[in-house]
C-alpha cells in the first residue's frame, strides 16, 4: 500500500506530506474528523514540536494547560479512528517547524550553511522558517529536560506508541545530502575549538585510546565533531524513551536548501520540474524523501504522483535501522536495485562507473554508508567496493558474502599492502582459480558456485576516453548477467523502476517489473522502449495525459505536458 499525498482538492495544511499530521495547525476539536477523513495508509506520523510544549523555560506542557498540546488526547483520537501512530522526534533542526523546532527563548544563533549563508526555508504555507544551531550547550541541557519530561509523560499516561528519531537533511549544490545538524555558526566554531584542544590534551596526557585517534583533515574533523554531538542528542532520546524508541530515520526534505528559498518565494518562479532531480538523488543516496515543505501548487503536479509511486510503507521500513533492504519476497512493489555502492561517489565518478550505471540503469542503484550483508538470503544485487576505503573487517565481510553466493565488484587501486594481502591470500589459501585479463585495465575474475568477484585497478580508468570506459563497464556488467530494458527519451522525462515477485497467475515470469515515466516539461515528449528478449509487455497502469503505441520494434510512449504512466513487464530468464 502506498503512502499517499492528498490531491489538491483535498489539500489540508495539517497533512503536508506522506502521512505526516501537523496536529498543532488545527483545533483539537477537529483532530478526529481530520484523521477519519484522511485517505492515506498506516502509520500516521506525528511530529513532536518541542517549541509547542516548552514555551515557558521552566515548564513543559503536554496537555495540562492548553488543549492543543495534549498528546494523550491525540494518541487516543488516533487509536479511536483505527489508525496506527508513530511519533516523530527531530534530533536535528527541523525545517518544517518555526525556529527549526526550538522554543523561542532558545533561538539565538542562526544555522550557517557551507556557503556562509544563514539557513532558512519556505514551508508549504509560504512562511519562512529560520533555523538555529544546536551547538549552544544551553540548547542541549534544555533538550535533555524536554526529552526526560516527555518520557515520564509517556510512562505516566500509558502511551505505548513508537517514537522515531528523525535526522533532517537537505541537498546542497552538488546534490549531496547534508544534515541540518552540520553548520558553521559561531557556536559551532567555539565548540569545535574546544574539541580540538581536548583531543590534543588527551594525546599529551596519553589518555587510554587517544593514540588511536586518526590524523584527519580539518573538514573531516568537523564532520567527526558534528556527528559526536548529534549522537549525544540521539542518546538522550534513546535513554529516556526506553521501549518506545524506534531508532532513527534519515529524512531528506525537498525544497529545503538555501538555493531553493529564492525560487520558492514566488509562484511565478517555483516549478515542479525543479524537484524531480532532487527527489531521485535522495532515493539513490538512500534517504527517505519528504515533501512537507512543498506548496499546494506543486502537489498538483507529477511530483505528487512520483512521491505516491516511490514512497511506500515497504520503502520506509527498508530505511529503519534494523532493516537491510526492502523485502524482495513481498508481493508489493519494491524499488528495483541492481547495484549497492559502498565506494565513495568520487571514486565511482573517477572510474566512469557511476556515469555508466546512471545512463544504462537509470536510478537502479543505492549509495550506501555502512557495510551490511544478509548472509542467509543472498540477493542478486552487485556490491561495489574500493579496497583502499575498507578495513580488514570489511574485507572479511566481503569474502564471506562471496562464499555465500554474492556478486562483488572491487577496485584494488591504491589499497594498503595488508588489505591487498588479505584479499589475494584468500584465493590462494582456498585454491580458487582466478582468471586474469588485461582489458583497458588489469581485471581478475573469480567464480565459486553462484558467487562472483571481479577485481580491477580503477586508477587506470581515470584518464581513459569516455567511450572506452563505457565499453569496459558494458563488458563487465554483461558478465554479471544483469538484464534490464533500455529507455530512450529526453532527459526531462524521468523514469523509475520497481519490481515484485510473480503471483500464481504469472508463473511464466520470474518477476514483474513496473516502469514509471514522468514528463516534467510543458511540452509533448516521446519515449522509445525497445523490445528485449527477456521481457514481455503486460499492461499499463495510471495513464495520465499519455498516448501509447506498440510496434514490432517496441513501445512508443507520447507524454503530454505533466503526463505520467506506469507500464508492467514480465521478466523471464
Amino acid at each position: 500500500m502506498q503512502l499517499t499525498t492528498p490531491e489538491i482538492r483535498e489539500y489540508d495544511t495539517v497533512f503536508p506530506s506522506e502521512n505526516w499530521f501537523f496536529f498543532w495547525r488545527t483545533s483539537p476539536s477537529l483532530w478526529e474528523s481530520k484523521l477519519r477523513d484522511y485517505k492515506g495508509s498506516n502509520p500516521i506520523f506525528i511530529p513532536l514540536y518541542w517549541g509547542l510544549h516548552n514555551e515557558n523555560p521552566e515548564q513543559f506542557d503536554f496537555g495540562t494547560m492548553r488543549p492543543e498540546t495534549d498528546l494523550k488526547r491525540l494518541y487516543e483520537v488516533v487509536k479511536s479512528v483505527g489508525r496506527e501512530i508513530s511519533f516523530v522526534l527531530p534530533i536535528t533542526p527541523a525545517p518544517f517547524l518555526p525556529n527549526g523546532g526550538l522554543p523561542s527563548f532558545l533561538a539565538r544563533n542562526m544555522l550557517i550553511d557551507e556557503d556562509g549563508l544563514a539557513h532558512a526555508v519556505v514551508d508549504n504555507d509560504g512562511r519562512i522558517n529560520k533555523l538555529y544551531s544546536f551547538y549552544d550547550p544551553r540548547i542541549f541541557q534544555s533538550y535533555r529536560k524536554y526529552i526526560w519530561s516527555l518520557g515520564q509523560f509517556f510512562i505516566r499516561e500509558g502511551i505505548d506508541a513508537e517514537v522515531l528519531g528523525v535526522d533532517c537533511f537537505y541537498l546542497n549544490k552538488k546534490n549531496q545530502p547534508i544534515s541540518f545538524f552540520h553548520d558553521n555558526s559561531i557556536v559551532f566554531q567555539q565548540g569545535f575549538s574546544r574539541y580540538l584542544k581536548q583531543m590534543q590534551t588527551d594525546r599529551n596526557q596519553n589518555v587510554e585510546g587517544s593514540e588511536d585517534y586518526p590524523v584527519l583533515s580539518e573538514a573531516d574533523q568537523k564532520i567527526e565533531y558534528a556527528n559526536q554531538i548529534k549522537n549525544l542528542y540521539k542518546q538522550v532520546a534513546e535513554e529516556n524513551l526506553g521501549g518506545s524508541w524506534g531508532g532513527v530515520l534519515n529524512y531528506c526534505f525537498l525544497g529545503a536548501s538555501t538555493k531553493d528559498i529564492f525560487s520558492r518565494s514566488s509562484d511565478l518562479w517555483e516549478h515542479y520540474s525543479h524537484f524531480f532531480q532532487p527527489l531521485f538523488e535522495m532515493v539513490v543516496n538512500d534517504y527517505v524523501p519528504n515533501s512537507a515543505l512543498l506548496s499546494p501548487k506543486v502537489k498538483q503536479s507529477p511530483v505528487s504522483q512520483a512521491l505516491t509511486d516511490i514512497i511506500s510503507t515497504q520503502f520506509i521500513q527498508s530505511h529503519r535501522e534494523d532493516e537491510l533492504y526492502e523485502d524482495d519476497y513481498d508481493m508489493n512493489l519494491t524499488s528495483l536495485i541492481f547495484f549497492n555502492l559502498y565506494t565513495s561517489v568520487n571514486s565511482a565518478m573517477d572510474t566512469g562507473f557511476l556515469q555508466y550505471i546512471k545512463r544504462r540503469y537509470s536510478w537502479c542503484y543505492r549509495v550506501k554508508k555502512e557495510i551490511k550483508f544478509d548472509y542467509e538470503e543472498v540477493d542478486q544485487k552487485v556490491y561495489c567496493f574500493k579496497l583502499s576505503e575498507m578495513d580488514l573487517s570489511g574485507v572479511s565481510s566481503l569474502i564471506k558474502y562471496f562464499l555465500n553466493g554474492g556478486k562483488i565488484l572491487v577496485d584494488k587501486s591504491n589499497a594498503k599492502p595488508e588489505l591487498l594481502g588479505r584479499f589475494s591470500n584468500f584465493f590462494i589459501e582456498n585454491d580458487i582459480q582466478i582468471e586474469k585479463v588485461n582489458y583497458v585495465t588489469n581485471v581478475e575474475k573469480a567464480k565459486l558456485g553462484e558467487g562472483v568477484i571481479i577485481a580491477y585497478e580503477g586508477d587506470k580508468l581515470i584518464n581513459t576516453p569516455t567511450i572506452k570506459r563505457h565499453n569496459f563497464w558494458d563488458t563487465i556488467i554483461n558478465f554479471l548477467g544483469i538484464h534490464h530494458m533500455d529507455v530512450q527519451g529526453d532527459e526531462a522525462v524521468y523514469n523509475f523502476w520497481k519490481s515484485r515477485t510473480s503471483n500464481a497467475y504469472e508463473l511464466n515470469y520470474q518477476e514483474i517489473r513496473r516502469l514509471f515515466l514522468y514528463n516534467t516539461t510543458s511540452y509533448k515528449k516521446k519515449v522509445q522502449i525497445p523490445n528485449h528478449k527477456n521481457f514481455a509487455l503486460l499492461k499499463t497502469v495510471d495513464e495520465k495525459n499519455v498516448n501509447m503505441r506498440s510496434n514490432t520494434l517496441g513501445v512508443e510512449v507520447e507524454l503530454l505536458p505533466g503526463g505520467s504512466v506506469a507500464i508492467d513487464y514480465g521478466y523471464y530468464e
